[in-house]
């Protein structure tokens, strides 16, 4: 079954101009069956990733990033692929509190778009200052 391995959270500050710059990245793995079902039958997969905030009792999405599909080009599945996801962000948009450090999570999403079945991972949990 597809799977998602090594997902990596980090922010970068830049505080003078109230910017938080987002990046997640992650390894996609398929069997040979997934691939092969990918470039003969053109089932496609999609990764999603949120940025979730963990302070509140159910943890919330601040960052939604745009969608990725497998195969990136029609007959081009491969077994291993490599995803990216960055953005830009206000900070003041992303702190909640007045006071400390925001606990944040990558939330990545691989559904198979035939089957409705997905599978999730979240990266380690990032405690970022995030006051301008």
């Amino acid at each position: 079954m597809a799977h998602i391995k090594h997902p990596q959270l980090a922010i970068t500050t830049d505080r003078p101009h109230n910017k938080a710059t987002i990046t997640v990245t992650c390894e996609v793995e398929f069997t040979d069956f997934e691939v092969n079902a990918m470039n003969m039958l053109g089932v496609r997969y999609s990764l999603q990733c949120h940025l979730l905030d963990m302070e509140m009792l159910y943890p919330d999405a601040v960052v939604a990033f745009d969608r990725q599909v497998f195969p990136r080009l029609p007959g081009g599945g491969n077994t291993h692929e490599h995803a990216l996801f960055v953005t830009d962000a206000a900070m003041s948009d992303l702190h909640w509190y007045v006071f400390g450090k925001d606990t944040l999570v990558a939330e990545l999403t691989l559904k198979n778009e035939e089957t409705g079945i997905a599978t999730v991972k979240r990266s380690d949990v990032l405690q970022a200052d995030l006051t301008a």
